[in-house]
Protein backbone atom coordinates (compact mmCIF):
# COMPACT_ATOMS: atom_id res chain seq x y z
CA UNK A 1 0.00 0.00 0.00
CA UNK A 2 0.92 3.20 -0.99
CA UNK A 3 1.61 5.36 2.28
CA UNK A 4 1.61 8.67 0.72
CA UNK A 5 -1.51 8.05 -0.93
CA UNK A 6 -3.62 7.09 1.79
CA UNK A 7 -2.47 10.27 4.34
CA UNK A 8 -4.87 13.39 4.99
CA UNK A 9 -3.91 15.94 2.92
CA UNK A 10 -3.81 19.10 5.11
CA UNK A 11 -5.34 21.80 1.94
CA UNK A 12 -4.76 24.63 4.67
CA UNK A 13 -4.26 27.62 2.61
CA UNK A 14 -0.84 28.95 2.95
CA UNK A 15 0.33 32.38 4.26
CA UNK A 16 0.47 33.63 0.52
CA UNK A 17 -0.51 31.82 -2.46
CA UNK A 18 -0.05 34.47 -5.03
CA UNK A 19 3.50 33.03 -6.32
CA UNK A 20 4.85 29.59 -6.07
CA UNK A 21 6.59 28.89 -2.94
CA UNK A 22 11.00 29.33 -3.39
CA UNK A 23 12.58 26.80 -1.83
CA UNK A 24 15.89 25.64 -1.37
CA UNK A 25 16.78 21.78 -0.76
CA UNK A 26 20.30 20.52 0.32
CA UNK A 27 20.18 17.00 -1.54
CA UNK A 28 23.17 14.81 -2.77
CA UNK A 29 20.38 12.11 -3.69
CA UNK A 30 18.48 13.06 -7.42
CA UNK A 31 16.27 10.31 -6.58
CA UNK A 32 15.08 11.53 -3.05
CA UNK A 33 15.03 15.41 -4.26
CA UNK A 34 12.29 14.01 -7.12
CA UNK A 35 10.18 12.56 -4.19
CA UNK A 36 10.63 15.56 -2.61
CA UNK A 37 8.76 17.92 -5.10
CA UNK A 38 6.43 14.80 -5.96
CA UNK A 39 5.22 15.41 -2.55
CA UNK A 40 4.94 18.91 -2.35
CA UNK A 41 3.52 19.34 -5.87
CA UNK A 42 0.92 16.43 -4.40
CA UNK A 43 0.32 18.04 -1.37
CA UNK A 44 -1.00 21.37 -2.95
CA UNK A 45 2.32 23.19 -2.42
CA UNK A 46 3.49 24.56 -5.34
CA UNK A 47 6.71 25.66 -5.41
CA UNK A 48 10.16 26.59 -7.28
CA UNK A 49 12.96 23.93 -6.29
CA UNK A 50 16.79 25.13 -6.31
CA UNK A 51 18.24 21.93 -5.63
CA UNK A 52 22.29 22.10 -4.55
CA UNK A 53 24.58 19.30 -3.17
CA UNK A 54 27.21 20.68 -1.21
CA UNK A 55 28.34 23.30 0.98
CA UNK A 56 29.71 25.62 -1.71
CA UNK A 57 26.48 25.61 -3.67
CA UNK A 58 24.67 25.54 -0.49
CA UNK A 59 26.16 28.77 0.44
CA UNK A 60 26.16 30.42 -2.18
CA UNK A 61 22.42 29.92 -3.09
CA UNK A 62 21.42 31.20 0.20
CA UNK A 63 23.75 34.73 -0.34
CA UNK A 64 21.95 35.17 -4.06
CA UNK A 65 18.62 34.10 -2.91
CA UNK A 66 15.47 34.84 -0.87
CA UNK A 67 13.72 31.95 -0.09
CA UNK A 68 10.69 30.71 1.52
CA UNK A 69 11.86 27.76 2.86
CA UNK A 70 14.96 25.89 3.28
CA UNK A 71 15.09 21.81 3.04
CA UNK A 72 18.01 19.79 4.12
CA UNK A 73 19.44 16.38 4.15
CA UNK A 74 21.78 16.05 7.43
CA UNK A 75 23.80 13.39 5.84
CA UNK A 76 25.87 15.08 3.27
CA UNK A 77 28.89 14.40 2.08
CA UNK A 78 31.40 17.18 3.22
CA UNK A 79 28.41 18.71 5.12
CA UNK A 80 26.53 18.00 7.79
CA UNK A 81 23.33 19.28 8.62
CA UNK A 82 24.02 20.96 11.91
CA UNK A 83 26.89 22.87 9.56
CA UNK A 84 24.37 23.73 6.98
CA UNK A 85 21.53 25.11 9.83
CA UNK A 86 24.29 27.39 11.13
CA UNK A 87 24.74 29.19 7.67
CA UNK A 88 21.02 29.34 6.83
CA UNK A 89 20.82 31.29 10.67
CA UNK A 90 23.68 33.28 9.56
CA UNK A 91 22.13 34.43 6.31
CA UNK A 92 18.70 34.22 6.76
CA UNK A 93 17.82 33.36 10.35
CA UNK A 94 13.78 34.13 9.87
CA UNK A 95 13.54 31.56 7.40
CA UNK A 96 12.15 28.07 8.03
CA UNK A 97 14.22 25.33 8.07
CA UNK A 98 13.38 21.12 7.76
CA UNK A 99 15.00 18.10 7.53
CA UNK A 100 14.34 15.68 5.26
CA UNK A 101 16.61 13.07 6.16
CA UNK A 102 17.15 9.14 6.47
CA UNK A 103 17.83 7.90 9.83
CA UNK A 104 17.90 10.22 12.73
CA UNK A 105 17.92 9.64 16.25
CA UNK A 106 15.51 11.47 18.47
CA UNK A 107 18.84 12.82 20.58
CA UNK A 108 19.97 14.29 17.94
CA UNK A 109 16.45 15.67 16.35
CA UNK A 110 15.51 17.20 19.74
CA UNK A 111 19.21 19.18 19.42
CA UNK A 112 18.86 20.64 15.44
CA UNK A 113 15.10 21.61 17.26
CA UNK A 114 16.84 23.28 20.00
CA UNK A 115 19.39 24.98 17.81
CA UNK A 116 16.76 26.43 15.67
CA UNK A 117 15.40 24.05 12.96
CA UNK A 118 11.77 24.19 12.58
CA UNK A 119 10.94 20.77 11.75
CA UNK A 120 12.14 17.31 10.66
CA UNK A 121 10.51 15.13 8.72
CA UNK A 122 11.84 11.24 7.82
CA UNK A 123 12.49 10.19 3.89
CA UNK A 124 10.45 7.09 4.76
CA UNK A 125 7.76 8.96 6.00
CA UNK A 126 7.45 12.01 3.58
CA UNK A 127 3.29 11.99 3.40
CA UNK A 128 4.15 14.08 6.69
CA UNK A 129 6.39 16.65 4.40
CA UNK A 130 3.05 18.72 3.14
CA UNK A 131 1.72 19.22 6.51
CA UNK A 132 5.36 20.04 8.31
CA UNK A 133 5.82 22.68 5.45
CA UNK A 134 2.19 24.69 5.92
CA UNK A 135 2.92 25.08 9.67
CA UNK A 136 6.38 25.91 9.44
CA UNK A 137 5.21 28.23 6.96
CA UNK A 138 2.31 29.40 8.97
CA UNK A 139 4.79 30.07 12.60
CA UNK A 140 7.10 31.73 10.13
CA UNK A 141 4.60 34.05 9.13
CA UNK A 142 3.57 34.46 12.92
CA UNK A 143 7.43 34.86 13.99
CA UNK A 144 7.12 38.09 11.09
CA UNK A 145 3.95 39.46 12.16
CA UNK A 146 5.42 40.03 15.61
CA UNK A 147 8.95 41.06 14.98
CA UNK A 148 6.87 43.99 12.45
CA UNK A 149 4.63 44.43 15.01
CA UNK A 150 7.17 44.74 17.69
CA UNK A 151 9.56 46.76 15.44
CA UNK A 152 6.54 48.92 14.94
CA UNK A 153 5.99 49.31 18.51
CA UNK A 154 9.50 50.17 19.40
CA UNK A 155 9.86 52.78 16.72
CA UNK A 156 6.86 54.42 18.03
CA UNK A 157 7.67 54.19 21.48
CA UNK A 158 10.92 55.90 20.25
CA UNK A 159 9.21 58.73 18.18
CA UNK A 160 6.97 59.39 21.04
CA UNK A 161 9.91 59.98 23.74
CA UNK A 162 12.19 62.24 21.00
CA UNK A 163 9.18 64.21 20.69
CA UNK A 164 8.15 64.23 24.54
CA UNK A 165 12.10 65.66 24.92
CA UNK A 166 12.47 67.76 21.72
CA UNK A 167 9.01 69.37 22.60
CA UNK A 168 8.80 72.79 24.55
CA UNK A 169 5.61 70.91 26.18
CA UNK A 170 5.40 69.04 29.13
CA UNK A 171 3.28 65.57 27.90
CA UNK A 172 0.97 63.68 30.64
CA UNK A 173 -1.71 60.78 30.49
CA UNK A 174 -3.74 61.06 33.14
CA UNK A 175 -5.92 57.72 33.60
CA UNK A 176 -9.61 58.04 35.15
CA UNK A 177 -10.15 55.18 36.66
CA UNK A 178 -6.78 55.04 38.40
CA UNK A 179 -6.93 58.64 38.74
CA UNK A 180 -2.80 57.87 37.67
CA UNK A 181 -1.05 60.54 36.15
CA UNK A 182 1.93 60.19 34.33
CA UNK A 183 4.40 62.68 32.90
CA UNK A 184 6.74 62.31 30.34
CA UNK A 185 9.29 65.01 28.58
CA UNK A 186 12.02 67.75 30.09
CA UNK A 187 9.48 70.45 29.89
CA UNK A 188 7.75 68.92 32.82
CA UNK A 189 10.71 69.76 34.68
CA UNK A 190 10.39 73.76 33.06
CA UNK A 191 7.11 74.12 33.56
CA UNK A 192 7.17 73.17 37.08
CA UNK A 193 10.74 73.58 38.12
CA UNK A 194 10.56 69.69 39.96
CA UNK A 195 12.70 67.28 38.58
CA UNK A 196 10.34 64.41 36.54
CA UNK A 197 11.27 62.37 39.40
CA UNK A 198 9.78 64.32 42.15
CA UNK A 199 6.52 64.80 39.95
CA UNK A 200 3.74 62.80 41.83
CA UNK A 201 1.97 60.41 40.08
CA UNK A 202 -1.23 60.99 40.93
CA UNK A 203 -3.83 63.11 39.60
CA UNK A 204 -3.92 64.61 42.92
CA UNK A 205 -0.42 66.94 42.97
CA UNK A 206 -1.58 68.05 39.67
CA UNK A 207 -4.48 69.65 41.42
CA UNK A 208 -2.84 70.69 44.34
CA UNK A 209 -0.56 72.98 42.11
CA UNK A 210 -3.23 74.60 40.21
CA UNK A 211 -3.70 78.05 41.84
CA UNK A 212 -6.56 78.16 44.69
CA UNK A 213 -8.25 81.05 42.00
CA UNK A 214 -8.17 78.75 38.90
CA UNK A 215 -8.83 75.51 40.31
CA UNK A 216 -12.48 75.36 40.71
CA UNK A 217 -13.14 76.51 37.39
CA UNK A 218 -10.33 74.40 35.50
CA UNK A 219 -11.78 71.44 37.14
CA UNK A 220 -15.40 72.41 36.72
CA UNK A 221 -14.68 72.81 32.75
CA UNK A 222 -12.48 69.53 32.78
CA UNK A 223 -15.51 67.23 34.09
CA UNK A 224 -18.08 69.47 31.68
CA UNK A 225 -15.59 68.18 28.84
CA UNK A 226 -15.80 64.42 30.03
CA UNK A 227 -19.70 64.34 30.78
CA UNK A 228 -20.57 65.97 27.57
CA UNK A 229 -19.63 64.15 23.75
CA UNK A 230 -16.14 66.31 23.30
CA UNK A 231 -13.00 64.47 22.92
CA UNK A 232 -10.87 67.56 23.28
CA UNK A 233 -10.53 70.21 26.29
CA UNK A 234 -8.23 73.13 26.94
CA UNK A 235 -7.56 75.91 28.86
CA UNK A 236 -5.05 78.20 30.73
CA UNK A 237 -4.02 78.94 34.03
CA UNK A 238 -1.80 79.01 36.75
CA UNK A 239 0.19 76.17 38.43
CA UNK A 240 2.69 76.69 41.79
CA UNK A 241 6.67 76.12 40.54
CA UNK A 242 8.70 74.66 43.29
CA UNK A 243 10.28 78.09 43.41
CA UNK A 244 7.06 79.29 45.28
CA UNK A 245 6.00 81.66 41.88
CA UNK A 246 3.51 80.66 39.76
CA UNK A 247 3.40 80.03 35.93
CA UNK A 248 1.09 80.53 33.47
CA UNK A 249 0.59 77.58 30.88
CA UNK A 250 -1.58 76.43 28.26
CA UNK A 251 -3.09 72.96 28.43
CA UNK A 252 -5.26 70.63 26.28
CA UNK A 253 -5.97 67.15 26.02
CA UNK A 254 -7.29 64.25 23.74
CA UNK A 255 -10.09 62.10 25.71
CA UNK A 256 -10.68 58.43 25.12
CA UNK A 257 -13.94 57.22 25.62
CA UNK A 258 -14.74 53.55 26.38
CA UNK A 259 -17.36 51.92 23.91
CA UNK A 260 -20.37 53.41 26.27
CA UNK A 261 -19.31 56.44 25.31
CA UNK A 262 -17.52 57.35 29.10
CA UNK A 263 -14.71 58.97 29.54
CA UNK A 264 -11.48 56.58 30.67
CA UNK A 265 -8.42 58.42 29.82
CA UNK A 266 -6.98 62.40 28.61
CA UNK A 267 -3.91 62.29 27.08
CA UNK A 268 -2.26 66.01 26.73
CA UNK A 269 0.11 68.98 26.45
CA UNK A 270 1.12 71.44 28.92
CA UNK A 271 3.22 74.76 28.09
CA UNK A 272 4.63 77.61 29.97
CA UNK A 273 3.23 80.61 28.96
CA UNK A 274 4.03 83.30 31.12
CA UNK A 275 6.41 85.54 29.27
CA UNK A 276 3.74 85.35 26.65
CA UNK A 277 0.72 86.51 28.95
CA UNK A 278 3.30 89.17 30.47
CA UNK A 279 4.08 90.67 27.32
CA UNK A 280 0.16 90.33 26.75
CA UNK A 281 -0.43 92.35 29.49
CA UNK A 282 2.54 94.92 29.44
CA UNK A 283 0.82 95.40 25.71
CA UNK A 284 -2.86 95.96 26.98
CA UNK A 285 -1.18 98.35 29.65
CA UNK A 286 0.88 100.83 26.96
CA UNK A 287 -2.27 100.03 24.54
CA UNK A 288 -5.07 101.14 27.39
CA UNK A 289 -2.26 104.23 28.12
CA UNK A 290 -1.77 105.37 24.21
CA UNK A 291 -5.74 105.58 24.28
CA UNK A 292 -5.85 107.02 27.29
CA UNK A 293 -3.63 109.92 26.24
CA UNK A 294 -4.94 110.46 22.98
CA UNK A 295 -8.52 110.73 24.10
CA UNK A 296 -7.24 113.38 26.70
CA UNK A 297 -5.43 115.39 23.87
CA UNK A 298 -8.40 115.30 21.87
CA UNK A 299 -10.60 116.44 24.57
CA UNK A 300 -8.34 118.70 25.54
CA UNK A 301 -8.29 120.20 21.81
CA UNK A 302 -11.76 120.10 21.13
CA UNK A 303 -12.96 121.54 24.49
CA UNK A 304 -10.01 124.35 24.19
CA UNK A 305 -10.63 125.23 20.50
CA UNK A 306 -14.52 125.12 21.19
CA UNK A 307 -13.95 128.07 24.05
CA UNK A 308 -11.67 129.82 22.04
CA UNK A 309 -14.15 130.77 19.88
CA UNK A 310 -16.35 132.91 21.85
CA UNK A 311 -13.50 135.51 23.17
CA UNK A 312 -12.62 135.63 19.36
CA UNK A 313 -16.00 136.56 17.97
CA UNK A 314 -15.84 138.93 20.26
CA UNK A 315 -12.50 139.92 18.45
CA UNK A 316 -13.57 139.63 15.01
CA UNK A 317 -16.93 141.65 16.02
CA UNK A 318 -14.89 144.20 17.38
CA UNK A 319 -12.35 145.14 14.88
CA UNK A 320 -15.38 144.88 12.09
CA UNK A 321 -17.11 147.67 13.79
CA UNK A 322 -13.76 149.44 14.11
CA UNK A 323 -13.31 149.43 10.36
CA UNK A 324 -16.84 150.51 9.72
CA UNK A 325 -16.52 154.08 11.55
CA UNK A 326 -16.61 156.89 9.58
CA UNK A 327 -13.90 158.95 11.75
CA UNK A 328 -11.38 156.66 12.22
CA UNK A 329 -7.84 157.63 12.21
CA UNK A 330 -5.55 155.53 9.45
CA UNK A 331 -3.26 154.44 12.02
CA UNK A 332 -6.49 152.68 14.00
CA UNK A 333 -7.50 151.82 10.79
CA UNK A 334 -4.10 150.27 10.13
CA UNK A 335 -4.45 148.21 13.71
CA UNK A 336 -7.71 147.36 13.27
CA UNK A 337 -7.46 145.67 9.97
CA UNK A 338 -4.33 143.64 11.83
CA UNK A 339 -6.30 142.39 14.32
CA UNK A 340 -9.19 141.65 12.30
CA UNK A 341 -6.56 139.18 9.86
CA UNK A 342 -5.28 137.69 12.74
CA UNK A 343 -8.59 136.82 14.57
CA UNK A 344 -9.95 135.61 10.96
CA UNK A 345 -6.76 133.30 10.62
CA UNK A 346 -6.80 131.82 14.63
CA UNK A 347 -10.91 131.49 13.50
CA UNK A 348 -9.49 129.07 10.59
CA UNK A 349 -7.45 127.50 12.80
CA UNK A 350 -9.38 126.41 15.86
CA UNK A 351 -12.06 125.40 12.65
CA UNK A 352 -9.68 122.79 11.48
CA UNK A 353 -8.79 121.65 15.42
CA UNK A 354 -12.34 120.84 15.94
CA UNK A 355 -12.62 119.20 12.77
CA UNK A 356 -9.69 117.19 13.27
CA UNK A 357 -11.06 115.98 16.71
CA UNK A 358 -14.00 115.27 15.12
CA UNK A 359 -12.11 113.27 12.33
CA UNK A 360 -10.82 111.39 15.28
CA UNK A 361 -13.01 110.96 18.03
CA UNK A 362 -16.25 111.04 16.20
CA UNK A 363 -15.33 108.83 13.36
CA UNK A 364 -15.23 111.43 10.70
CA UNK A 365 -16.01 115.17 9.66
CA UNK A 366 -20.18 115.51 9.39
CA UNK A 367 -21.20 116.65 6.02
CA UNK A 368 -25.11 117.44 4.34
CA UNK A 369 -25.47 117.52 1.24
CA UNK A 370 -27.60 119.82 -1.10
CA UNK A 371 -27.59 120.36 -4.53
CA UNK A 372 -24.78 122.75 -5.91
CA UNK A 373 -23.41 124.32 -9.02
CA UNK A 374 -20.09 123.45 -8.18
CA UNK A 375 -18.68 125.63 -11.12
CA UNK A 376 -19.88 128.81 -9.22
CA UNK A 377 -18.54 127.90 -5.75
CA UNK A 378 -15.38 127.08 -7.19
CA UNK A 379 -15.81 131.16 -8.92
CA UNK A 380 -16.65 132.57 -5.45
CA UNK A 381 -13.35 131.09 -3.53
CA UNK A 382 -10.95 131.88 -6.40
CA UNK A 383 -12.49 135.23 -6.49
CA UNK A 384 -12.07 135.80 -2.51
CA UNK A 385 -8.23 134.27 -3.10
CA UNK A 386 -7.59 136.61 -6.06
CA UNK A 387 -8.84 140.23 -3.12
CA UNK A 388 -6.51 138.11 -0.37
CA UNK A 389 -3.60 138.06 -2.77
CA UNK A 390 -3.77 140.49 -5.28
CA UNK A 391 -0.76 140.28 -6.81
CA UNK A 392 -1.00 136.31 -7.63
CA UNK A 393 -2.32 135.45 -11.12
CA UNK A 394 -4.81 132.80 -10.20
CA UNK A 395 -5.79 131.29 -13.79
CA UNK A 396 -8.91 129.20 -14.11
CA UNK A 397 -11.11 126.89 -16.53
CA UNK A 398 -14.34 125.10 -16.14
CA UNK A 399 -15.28 122.39 -18.62
CA UNK A 400 -19.08 120.46 -18.52
CA UNK A 401 -21.78 120.49 -16.03
CA UNK A 402 -20.80 121.33 -12.84
CA UNK A 403 -24.38 120.46 -11.01
CA UNK A 404 -24.53 117.87 -8.29
CA UNK A 405 -25.13 117.52 -4.76
CA UNK A 406 -22.37 118.67 -2.05
CA UNK A 407 -22.32 120.17 1.20
CA UNK A 408 -21.15 123.56 -0.47
CA UNK A 409 -19.81 124.91 2.86
CA UNK A 410 -17.09 122.55 3.22
CA UNK A 411 -16.69 122.19 -0.68
CA UNK A 412 -15.41 125.77 0.02
CA UNK A 413 -13.36 124.70 2.71
CA UNK A 414 -11.29 121.71 0.96
CA UNK A 415 -11.02 124.61 -2.73
CA UNK A 416 -9.65 127.34 0.09
CA UNK A 417 -6.86 124.58 1.54
CA UNK A 418 -5.74 123.21 -1.32
CA UNK A 419 -5.83 126.98 -3.10
CA UNK A 420 -4.24 128.52 -0.17
CA UNK A 421 -1.59 125.59 -0.07
CA UNK A 422 -0.26 126.45 -3.60
CA UNK A 423 -0.11 129.78 -3.46
CA UNK A 424 1.56 129.51 -0.17
CA UNK A 425 4.41 127.13 -1.34
CA UNK A 426 4.61 128.43 -5.02
CA UNK A 427 6.76 131.42 -6.38
CA UNK A 428 5.03 134.63 -6.55
CA UNK A 429 6.05 135.47 -10.15
CA UNK A 430 4.80 132.28 -10.94
CA UNK A 431 0.75 131.81 -11.83
CA UNK A 432 -1.59 129.08 -10.11
CA UNK A 433 -3.85 126.93 -12.34
CA UNK A 434 -7.51 126.00 -11.33
CA UNK A 435 -9.51 123.47 -13.45
CA UNK A 436 -13.02 121.96 -12.99
CA UNK A 437 -14.14 119.84 -15.52
CA UNK A 438 -17.92 117.74 -15.52
CA UNK A 439 -18.03 114.20 -16.40
CA UNK A 440 -20.89 112.07 -16.67
CA UNK A 441 -20.89 111.12 -12.84
CA UNK A 442 -18.32 113.08 -11.05
CA UNK A 443 -16.78 116.46 -11.26
CA UNK A 444 -12.94 116.49 -11.19
CA UNK A 445 -10.48 119.77 -9.34
CA UNK A 446 -6.83 120.10 -10.13
CA UNK A 447 -4.85 123.08 -8.97
CA UNK A 448 -1.37 123.37 -10.36
CA UNK A 449 1.09 125.39 -8.85
CA UNK A 450 4.96 125.75 -9.76
CA UNK A 451 7.87 126.12 -7.86
CA UNK A 452 10.12 123.60 -5.99
CA UNK A 453 8.56 119.93 -5.99
CA UNK A 454 7.05 118.50 -2.74
CA UNK A 455 10.46 116.17 -1.47
CA UNK A 456 9.38 112.30 -2.52
CA UNK A 457 9.75 111.24 1.20
CA UNK A 458 6.83 113.78 2.11
CA UNK A 459 4.40 113.41 -0.28
CA UNK A 460 3.12 110.07 0.76
CA UNK A 461 2.64 111.62 3.76
CA UNK A 462 1.33 114.90 2.91
CA UNK A 463 -2.34 114.11 3.82
CA UNK A 464 -1.47 112.98 7.31
CA UNK A 465 -1.63 115.30 10.31
CA UNK A 466 0.44 117.13 11.12
CA UNK A 467 2.67 117.94 8.33
CA UNK A 468 4.50 121.01 7.41
CA UNK A 469 6.08 122.18 4.18
CA UNK A 470 8.87 124.45 4.54
CA UNK A 471 8.51 128.18 2.97
CA UNK A 472 11.35 129.45 2.19
CA UNK A 473 11.70 133.55 3.42
CA UNK A 474 8.39 133.44 5.58
CA UNK A 475 7.10 132.09 8.80
CA UNK A 476 5.38 129.24 8.76
CA UNK A 477 1.99 129.76 10.45
CA UNK A 478 0.14 126.72 9.86
CA UNK A 479 -0.61 123.69 12.11
CA UNK A 480 -0.52 120.97 9.11
CA UNK A 481 -4.29 120.02 9.56
CA UNK A 482 -5.20 121.51 6.23
CA UNK A 483 -5.07 118.97 3.79
CA UNK A 484 -5.43 115.75 6.54
CA UNK A 485 -8.51 117.66 6.67
CA UNK A 486 -9.41 118.09 3.08
CA UNK A 487 -8.90 114.36 2.53
CA UNK A 488 -11.38 113.46 5.42
CA UNK A 489 -13.88 115.72 3.81
CA UNK A 490 -13.90 114.49 0.17
CA UNK A 491 -14.57 110.81 2.19
CA UNK A 492 -16.86 111.59 3.78
CA UNK A 493 -18.29 112.70 0.26
CA UNK A 494 -17.54 109.46 -1.37
CA UNK A 495 -14.33 110.97 -3.49
CA UNK A 496 -10.91 110.67 -3.75
CA UNK A 497 -7.77 113.18 -3.47
CA UNK A 498 -4.16 112.63 -4.36
CA UNK A 499 -1.10 114.85 -5.29
CA UNK A 500 1.58 114.32 -7.46
CA UNK A 501 4.81 116.29 -7.55
CA UNK A 502 8.29 117.03 -10.14
CA UNK A 503 10.31 119.65 -10.88
CA UNK A 504 9.28 119.23 -14.72
CA UNK A 505 5.65 119.09 -14.01
CA UNK A 506 5.05 121.19 -10.83
CA UNK A 507 2.38 120.47 -7.88
CA UNK A 508 -0.84 119.36 -8.86
CA UNK A 509 -3.63 118.45 -6.42
CA UNK A 510 -6.63 116.05 -7.74
CA UNK A 511 -10.25 115.49 -6.43
CA UNK A 512 -13.01 113.65 -8.02
CA UNK A 513 -15.84 113.71 -6.00
CA UNK A 514 -19.63 111.86 -7.40
CA UNK A 515 -22.10 113.89 -8.70
CA UNK A 516 -24.71 111.32 -6.46
CA UNK A 517 -26.11 113.21 -3.15
CA UNK A 518 -24.44 111.24 -0.78
CA UNK A 519 -26.17 110.48 2.91
CA UNK A 520 -25.34 113.21 5.23
CA UNK A 521 -22.96 112.00 7.95
CA UNK A 522 -24.42 112.67 11.83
Amino acid sequence: MNARGNAARDLTPLPSTERPLSILLLEDSPLDAQLVAAQLEEGGLPSTLECVQGRTAFVAALEKGRFDLILSDYNVPGFDGMSALEAAQAVCPDTPFLFVSGALGEDRAIELLKRGATDYVLKDRLERLGPSVRRALREAEGVRLRKRTEEALRQSEERYQLVAHASFDAIWDLDLQTDAMHWIGDATEEVFGFPLEEVGAEAAWWRRHIHGEDRERVLAGLQQAFDSDEDRWQDEYRVLRKDGAYAYVAAQGSILRGANGKARRIVGAMRDITERRRAEEERQKLVHEAQARVEFEQQLIGIVSHDLRNPLSAILTGASLMLRRDDIQPWHAKAAARILSASERATRMIRDLLDFTQARMGGGIPVHAAPCDFHALMLQVVEEARTAHPERTIQMEQVGDGQGSWDSDRMAQVLSNILGNALKYSPEDTPVRVESRGEPDAIVVHVRNGGDPIPPEMLPRIFEPLQRGTTAGRSERSIGLGLYIVRQLVLAHGGTVDAQSSAAEGTVFTVRLPRVPVRDTP
